[in-house]
């Protein structure tokens, strides 16, 4: 597999081009053009069918589904995006070692990466509600997707980091986490303190530039109406 990711920071696209019997597998709609030597298949759950889903990424329906692009020719391409405006970023998983993710952020994975649900984690808990944790391991490479551009931090047993959870992408399992209220952070979707979380140890994070959540504060409808049209949470999760 090869891949080169264009348009970045604004509007980035991921292109993967495969050589025959060669795949990569997808979070639902992420296809935005493949070649002719290309073909696909949507399973729930994954190859492990029904009993997959409590292993896998589940944080709302269309966490159930998965798409997988195979290559007949070589040379085929495929061409993804995020469903947001924002950065595309490639993690190899087989060097950085397992991987914590927000569970929206995963946009496409090599076969032999694993995803799994982290659950009664305080990991689990984001400042916009109670988004899913993803687990990845396993070999190969795996592509996130921010809002925003895509900014990295160091972690060092030296140098902690505190970010705001609306801003977190990935992170490395390795690091320990602390979480508390900060008045100075405002929830956007439900009012209030919003959360932190302190990372600290060794290893590495990914943050997202723009808080999705600011995107529905900044509609033209009333903020309380009901009616009010407009992306809502579920499109960045």
């Amino acid at each position: 597999m090869r891949y080169t990711i264009d348009k970045r920071p604004s509007y980035a696209v991921l292109e993967v081009t495969l050589a025959a019997g060669e795949e990569i597998e997808t979070k639902p709609g992420a296809m935005m053009t493949q070649s002719a030597g290309i073909d696909n298949e949507t399973s729930i759950g994954g190859d492990d069918g029904v009993m997959g889903m409590a292993k896998r990424a589940i944080s709302d329906e269309r966490g159930l589904i998965e798409n997988k692009y195979y290559a007949t020719d070589d040379d085929s391409t495929v061409t993804l995006v995020p469903d947001h405006p924002g950065d595309i970023t490639a993690i190899n998983v087989t060097e950085q070692g397992p991987i914590r993710s927000q569970s929206g952020s995963l946009l496409a994975w090599e076969p032999l990466v694993e995803r799994s649900t982290e659950l009664n984690n305080t990991s689990n808990l984001f400042s916009s509600g109670e988004l899913t944790v993803l687990g990845i391991s396993g070999q190969g490479m795996a592509f996130v997707s921010s809002y925003g551009s895509m900014y990295e931090v160091d972690v060092t047993p030296e140098e902690p980091l505190t970010v705001d959870e609306d801003h977190l992408v990935a992170w490395t399992e390795g690091l320990s986490m602390s979480r508390q209220r900060d008045g100075s952070i405002k929830s956007t979707m439900l009012g209030g303190e919003g959360y932190v979380t302190e990372f600290s140890g060794e290893g590495h994070v990914w943050l997202q530039t723009r808080n999705p959540l600011t995107l529905m504060a900044g509609g033209t409808a009333h903020e309380d109406d009901d009616d009010a049209g407009g992306p809502s949470v579920d499109d960045f999760i």
